[in-house]
């Protein structure tokens, strides 16, 4: 049937790492001498995870896996643990992120900013209004610049791309089209840069596609945490603490 038709298409689309698409990414950073971050559904096993790459100049990579899918996302993606809640040793600091609604996970945020990240990437589907008090919110909590990042797409991408697939169905085309009208946009977009104040470096870009720059002063993060340092001391370690697991989970290990 098409929900099942469709979900195959996803895994086979998929980004297994590693992998040659994979390493077409790394190759495109090392070629650019850029820091690379970017989602994916990554292929592990037999199930799907909502992956966020980051891929630095010299080939390395790390990935962090959402920790939490949510509401009907869990029909599709399996949850990450703490193994990849990991940051990037960056020339210009460090360098971390997390996807969608992590960003409302109370202790994923204090988790992040004893990491004590300088650029933390916000990935969204689209950063609407919500999504931009979360943002903003995340670089006043962690005194660090925010790259919000969100998706310009309409129903003629869907379809689009679906059609370019092999094997394409009349039910799958009449699925994903009940999302939305002909050239409605399904995502607006919305993706800024916050500073660790919280205002707007860049405005949010709604409903068209670009790129956007900012250089930025990464002093005003040190300046910043003689108001706010949330892991140090804006904190009370005596009263409230947290333990994070960084332990890989296995269901099955295989033991001599």
């Amino acid at each position: 049937d098409a929900p099942r038709g469709l979900y195959r298409r996803l895994v086979e689309n998929s980004l297994a790492i590693p992998g040659e698409e994979f390493g077409s990414l790394v190759s495109a950073a090392s070629e650019s001498g850029v820091h690379m971050v970017m989602g994916a559904h990554e292929l592990i096993g037999s199930t799907l995870y909502n992956t966020m790459l980051f891929i630095s100049p010299d080939g390395t990579f790390k990935t962090h896996r959402k920790l939490t899918p949510t509401y009907t996302e869990r029909l599709l993606w399996g949850m990450g643990d703490g193994s990849t809640l990991e940051v990037v040793d960056a020339d210009f600091g460090v360098l971390g992120g997390l996807i969608c609604w992590e960003h409302w996970l109370p202790l994923a945020r204090a988790a992040m900013h004893a990491k004590r990240e300088v650029v933390h990437v916000a990935q969204w589907p689209w950063v609407r209004d919500l999504h931009q008090v979360a943002s903003r919110h995340y670089a006043f909590e962690g005194q660090c610049f925010v790259l919000a990042a969100g998706t310009v797409l309409t129903l003629d991408d869907v379809l689009e791309g679906y059609r370019s697939l092999p094997g394409v169905t009349a039910g799958g085309i009449e699925m994903l089209s009940s999302m939305g009208c002909a050239g409605e946009l399904l995502q607006r977009g919305g993706s800024t840069v916050i500073a660790p104040d919280s205002t707007y470096i860049i405005e949010p870009l709604f409903d068209v596609c670009g790129t956007i720059h900012a250089t930025v002063d990464l002093d005003l993060v040190t300046e910043g945490h003689l108001l706010m340092d949330s892991d140090g001391h804006y904190s009370r370690p005596d009263v409230f603490s947290l333990t994070v697991n960084t332990a890989p989970m296995q269901g099955v290990r295989f033991v001599p």
